[in-house]
C-alpha cells in the first residue's frame, strides 16, 4: 500500500484489511474495485468507484467483520477517518440510529450468506458421495445447484 495521507493505493490482490482487525478508517473508492469476503473466502460483494467500504465496523465500534481485497487492477481510495463518522453520528442521532440499524442488518445478512454457503457445500459433498439407485438424479440436481451458485458468484463480479 502507498499511503498519501488522505488517500491510499493498493496493488491487485492486496489485502486492505482482514476480518477481526481493529478499524481505523473507512474508504471511498476513487478508482478500481474491492472484494469483500468472509473469513471462509466467500465473496459477499464487489464494490467500485463511488462506493464506501469499511464503515460498518466503525459505525458499530466492533472489529472488522469481513476481509477487503483488491480485485485485478490497482485500487485508489480516499481515507475517511473514524472521527468523521463519530462527529456525524453525534450531530444527527436519527441518522446515526438508521445507519447503525442498517449496518447490523448487513452484518447479519453476511453471516447468514456465509453459513448457507458452508451448509450447501457440505450438503453437496455428502450428496455427491452417496451410492444409491437415484445417483443420476442427485448428480443432476447437484450440477444445477452448482451452476446456480456459480451464476450468483458471477453476478457479484458484474
Amino acid at each position: 500500500m502507498i499511503d498519501n495521507g488522505n488517500s491510499a493505493i493498493w496493488e491487485p490482490g492486496e489485502v486492505i484489511y482482514k476480518a477481526g482487525s481493529i478499524p481505523k478508517e473507512a474508504y471511498l473508492i476513487l478508482e478500481g474495485y474491492v472484494n469483500l469476503e468472509t473469513t471462509d473466502g466467500l465473496k459477499l460483494n464487489r464494490l467500485g468507484t463511488g462506493e464506501i467500504f469499511g464503515e460498518s465496523s466503525i459505525l458499530l465500534n466492533i472489529p472488522r467483520t469481513v476481509t477487503a481485497r483488491v480485485c485485478t487492477q490497482k485500487l485508489v481510495a480516499k481515507k475517511i477517518q473514524k472521527s468523521y463518522f463519530t462527529k456525524m453520528m453525534k450531530s444527527n442521532v436519527i441518522l446515526g440510529a438508521l445507519l447503525r440499524k442498517t449496518q447490523i442488518r448487513l452484518i447479519d445478512s453476511n453471516k447468514q450468506s456465509s453459513e448457507l454457503a458452508n451448509e450447501m457445500s457440505l450438503l453437496l459433498d455428502q450428496l455427491s458421495s452417496k451410492q444409491s439407485s437415484k445417483k443420476n438424479i442427485l448428480e443432476e440436481r447437484i450440477k444445477k445447484i452448482r451452476t446456480n451458485i456459480s451464476k450468483m458468484q458471477q453476478n457479484i463480479d458484474i
